[in-house]
């Protein structure tokens, strides 16, 4: 079982960003999803696609999507030409950390496709769900906690 309420704070990948990188300070406050994948994974296609569904669905609702790429080998560390076009065939635009699996020994991923929220409260991991048929969870976990965080008062200013 994977461990829980980790703080989200991890964020520096070897391999570094697709699209545009992504700094801690700016998720405060906000609810964070961690998606794991592999540009190499079975099924990645559709994994990708309830990915869109979800950025579609809840970004604009406050949610920080992140995709992180576990890579396979130094080649595709050092060359992140592959995940970049991946990202492109796939219409993929938020940011991608390729990682040399670090980030995902860190926060316990032994497979992907991986998914892991954190809560906008504390920035701490919530809930670690994994495999292909995995994202309708996902889905019911980020329901309760968008509408938790949207419930929230606002910090005084």
């Amino acid at each position: 079982m994977p461990t829980l309420d980790i703080p989200i704070t991890l964020l520096d990948p070897d391999g570094g960003w697709i699209n545009m990188p992504v700094h801690v300070s700016e998720l405060d406050e906000l609810p964070v999803l961690l998606h794991f994948f592999s540009v190499k994974q079975r099924g990645a296609d559709e994994d990708i696609d309830a990915v869109k569904r979800i950025i579609a669905e809840y970004g604009a609702r406050g949610l920080k999507v992140i995709s992180v790429d576990v890579t396979h080998s130094d080649k595709e560390l050092r060359d992140t030409n592959a995940v970049e076009a991946f990202a492109r065939k796939h219409g993929l635009y938020h940011p991608i950390a390729v990682d040399d699996g670090s980030m995902a020994r860190a926060y316990d991923v032994a497979d992907t496709p991986a998914w892991l929220v954190f809560d906008a409260d504390s920035g701490r991991l919530r809930h670690h769900f994994s495999g292909k048929n995995a994202s309708p969870h996902v889905r019911q976990v980020l329901e309760r906690f968008i509408q938790a965080s949207a419930a929230a008062p606002s910090p005084a200013p």
